[in-house]
């Protein structure tokens, strides 16, 4: 299991910014203030920056599926996605008001901004209905290949991100040896009795260290699930979802 360092996307930190743009655009209104929509124009920003640093790998995955790589290049429909859906003022209000996790809204965004680039070019190259009818139905076809693909690289930054937190946590808390227990196991191989021997421990303190990071990995998996807008109710289901993709991938 390969886990890098990941960015992190609170959602009261989006909330934070969209209150930002909503508060500024009623004080512009109300006011006419110069520095209202310049506040509203650096929060929009902010959240972009935070999905383009956890959602680029995802969406280039989701993109270059084999149904969606005849919609363009990989980097040129990301960044026209960025560029064009993302880039509209109400694009995370949208969202909030949807009610759906941020990684849906975002996929299927950017499954229309593909079939809108399809569509435009079919009808610059040929003109013909029939052809653009073709493009229209591989989309289609190539959409649930796209879904999986966006859903292995987003689950992997899931759990990338939540190792991270907790290995944070770990050397602020002094037991970075927990972090090591696990490693040893989990991405080396080695048994527990190898390990023990390894690092003098006993069996059960290295079964016992590995338990204790996993279950506080899974649980900042739930935090991460709940700041992109799972429910409660949901929380159980989607932890196993993404536990269930990253061993499937």
């Amino acid at each position: 299991m390969h886990l890098d360092r990941f960015p992190t996307t609170h959602a009261t930190w989006i909330e934070a910014q969209l209150t930002i743009i909503d508060d500024a655009e009623g004080a512009g209104a109300a006011t006419s203030a110069p520095a209202s929509p310049a506040r509203a124009s650096a929060a929009r920003d902010a959240l972009r920056r935070h999905v383009m640093e956890r959602y680029t790998d995802a969406l280039g995955a989701y993109v270059s599926a084999n149904g969606l790589r005849s919609a363009g290049e990989r980097d040129e429909l990301v960044s026209g996605f960025y560029a064009g859906p993302m880039a509209d003022p109400s694009f995370f209000r949208r969202w909030k008001s949807s009610g759906m996790p941020l990684r849906r809204w975002l996929m299927n965004a950017m499954s229309f901004h593909c079939r809108g680039v399809r569509r435009d070019a079919a009808r610059d190259r040929e003109r013909h209905a029939a052809g653009g009818d073709e493009m229209l139905a591989s989309t289609a076809a190539g959409e649930h290949e796209a879904a999986d693909a966006f859903d292995r690289s987003w689950a992997l930054a899931v759990v990338n991100d939540a190792y991270a937190r907790v290995q944070l946590e770990l050397v602020e808390r002094g037991r970075e040896h927990d972090d090591a227990i696990l490693r040893m196991h989990v991405i080396d191989g080695l048994p527990y009795e190898q390990v023990a021997r390894a690092l003098k421990l006993e069996r059960n303190e290295c079964f016992n260290a590995v338990r204790r990071v996993a279950g506080a990995v899974r649980g900042a998996v739930r935090d991460i699930l709940r700041e992109e807008g799972v429910p409660e109710s949901g929380l159980d289901a989607a932890l196993a979802e993404v536990l269930r993709i990253v061993e499937r991938g």
